[in-house]
């Protein structure tokens, strides 16, 4: 794949474009992250070829880290469904990689790794790790968007030097830098702009819904100029603010999801309905939450997700 115009340098012991060192691997690096079995995603490549493993694996670190969008899962065939589990798996443990604490060097060697270890996997190479395992498959199947794939590394390595997005359009810049990867690597190249703005929209408010595990873990996604400080705890009246502007930013993303859903392919139609339908109800529970965002963000029960996942197989949006 087509590397970005400026590749940071990695680190002296792995130079790039060599294969990753054994002790670069180290699942133990990933341990503080909130979502599950990481570790196991980014382990040393152990020759394990298991298909049905490695596709269990990508499924539930996927469906834990969507939480109660994860219905939109099911909407889909079970081909695009295993494939979505493992694109949204690698992109997971890609900005895993980029949020982790250490020096920008460390962080940017990782990803260059993992880069090098994706295209070898991406080119026929045979690697037994349960990401690469799956996208090797999925490759030769239907092969992936290279421009999809480059954004996702853009945007990797801009977390891994950016901590903070300094103001509002820095931080929608690196929103849909994310979004527009993740669509063209799931859909393909002739993927609309409104289908880019509804997924960015839709990764708004996923960082919503878990601003206290990042706040807890020293991180935020909300914008340096609306809420300078965060540690040791940002202030109560500036965090409502900033959560407060940046909802109001999120409804015309998702308001775009209307026409993605006319955009999309028809296999994406019904789980696109279900995104839309779920994240204005949740966008719209957040505005209401204040400060117990933090502590309880919002979710859908498990009827109020069974009943949307109805409307979306047989209501009129999914027909479009």
């Amino acid at each position: 794949m087509a590397r970005p115009a400026a590749t940071p340098p990695p680190d002296s012991e792995t130079p790039r474009g060599s294969p990753p060192a054994a002790g670069a691997w180290r699942g133990e690096a990933l341990a503080p992250s909130a979502h599950g079995r990481f570790a196991a995603l980014a382990a040393p490549p152990r020759d394990d070829f298991d298909s049905a493993r490695a596709t269990a694996l990508c499924a539930d670190v996927c469906r834990a880290a969507l939480g109660s969008l994860a219905p939109a899962l099911t909407l889909l065939p079970p081909t695009e469904r295993r494939r979505a589990q493992a694109v949204a798996a690698f992109a997971l443990t890609l900005f895993d990689f980029a949020r982790q604490r250490g020096v920008d060097g460390d962080r940017l060697a990782q990803i260059n790794r993992w880069e090098f270890t994706l295209e070898a996997a991406l080119g026929g190479e045979r690697i037994g790790q349960p990401i690469f395992l799956r996208l090797g498959e999925e490759q030769r199947r239907r092969p992936f968007s290279t421009a999809g794939l480059d954004a996702l590394f853009a945007a990797a390595r801009g977390r891994a030097t950016v901590e903070r997005p300094s103001d509002p359009a820095a931080a929608a810049e690196r929103r849909e830098l994310v979004a527009r990867g993740l669509v063209l690597t799931l859909i393909g190249d002739g993927a609309s702009p409104a289908t880019v703005e509804f997924a960015a929209g839709l990764l708004g408010i996923q960082a919503l819904l878990t601003l206290g595990t990042e706040l807890a873990g020293g991180r935020c996604p909300l914008p340096v100029s609306e809420l300078p400080s965060i540690l040791p705890a940002p202030p109560a009246v500036a965090l409502a603010t900033a959560v407060a502007a940046e909802s109001r930013r999120l409804q015309p993303l998702l308001l775009r999801g209307a026409r993605a859903v006319r955009e999309v392919p028809l296999t994406f139609r019904r789980a696109g309905a279900f995104l839309v339908l779920a994240s204005t109800r949740l966008l719209a529970r957040v505005e209401e939450a204040g400060p117990s965002l933090l502590r309880r963000p919002p979710r859908l029960g498990a009827s109020e997700r069974l009943r949307l996942v109805l409307r979306s197989r047989w209501g009129r949006l999914a027909r479009g």
